[in-house]
């Protein structure tokens, strides 16, 4: 069995309706259900915090971390305004192949 934890769950993590503690019959799936969350939380929440998923073996952690107050705080609501406006969703489906039927993204392509 493995599992992902949420190490602190902020307010927007309580609002978000994800799940902490769950449970996954294959590594496989806990890690690319960690990368999705990551990368969901990151993008969706309200930018007070920055996530980061760790890996221990049969555990992976998100672990959250204040992120630094910058003199350019209005970048980083225009950022999250437009990721909430661009209508896209970040998910994961297994049915679904990859572009160009490469199975790594940090492959290198000609296609480009």
């Amino acid at each position: 069995m493995y599992t992902i934890e949420i190490d602190k769950e902020c307010s927007c993590f309580k609002k978000s309706g994800f799940e902490n503690n769950m449970t996954f019959e294959s590594r496989e799936d806990m890690i690319n259900k960690a990368r999705v969350l990551e990368c969901r939380m990151n993008q969706e929440f309200c930018m007070k915090h920055f996530f980061q998923a760790v890996d221990y073996g049969d555990k992976i952690i998100i672990h959250s971390t204040v992120r630094p107050v910058e003199d350019e705080d209005e970048d980083i609501e225009d950022a999250r305004d437009l990721v909430q406006r661009s209508g896209v969703t970040i998910g994961f489906d297994a049915a679904e192949s990859t572009p160009n039927g490469r199975e790594n993204c940090s492959t290198p392509s000609s296609d480009f």
